[in-house]
């Protein structure tokens, strides 16, 4: 009895010490039998980088052109007095060539993070919430109590906003938001 209990102790010595640093061990080769990641899962964003200078303007990256691009109708730059580009909160509008009632709406608040995108839902009809995958690291479309539709998207710690009347540009929050989105952060990113 007193041999079996030696031996079961000088056993479990050796599996000790092998597993505290008695040497590594390398995983087995695949076997084929391990599953390949899901193709639908998107691959990682290089982290979120402004490239931009401090005290950058919208107006400096996206021209009425960019925006006419995208919307279909000749814009026309609108400054918004609430922008505050010196402290990483720009803000601009576009309008259809200077119409009455149709200015597009971006701002961006380049620390806002994950508290300033929650805070901004807050602004919208929170029934009209619909999530936007593929967009920035997260990201919604919906409506707001003005009655214009838009995105708010999270890319790293910017949190960009985009909206406009959907009289004048459609309803469509999910494509036309992301397609202006995808070109403010095109031009904001490294």
């Amino acid at each position: 009895m007193h041999s079996r209990i030696a031996f079961t102790v000088l056993l479990l010595c050796a599996v000790i010490i092998s597993g505290c640093g008695g040497g590594a061990t390398e995983a087995p080769p695949p076997t084929g039998s391990e599953t390949a990641p899901d193709a639908s899962e998107a691959p990682a964003q290089a982290p979120a980088v402004i490239k931009l200078e401090d005290g950058w303007a919208i107006n400096d990256i996206i021209t009425p052109e960019d925006v006419g691009a995208v919307t279909g109708k000749k814009m026309t730059y609108f400054p918004e007095a609430s922008s505050a580009a010196q402290n990483g909160k720009p803000k601009a509008g576009y309008t259809n060539d200077g119409a009455p009632n149709s200015k597009l709406f971006i701002s961006v608040d380049v620390a806002g993070g994950e508290e300033g995108f929650e805070s901004n839902k807050q602004f919208t009809e929170e029934a009209t919430i619909r999530d936007v995958p593929g967009l920035g690291d997260a990201a919604i479309a919906c409506s707001f109590p003005n009655d214009n539709v838009g995105v708010i998207v999270l890319r790293g710690d910017a949190v960009i906003r985009i909206d406009w009347p959907p009289a004048v540009y459609g309803d469509d929050a999910e494509a036309l938001g992301a397609e202006i989105a995808n070109l403010l952060m095109g031009k904001m990113f490294e």
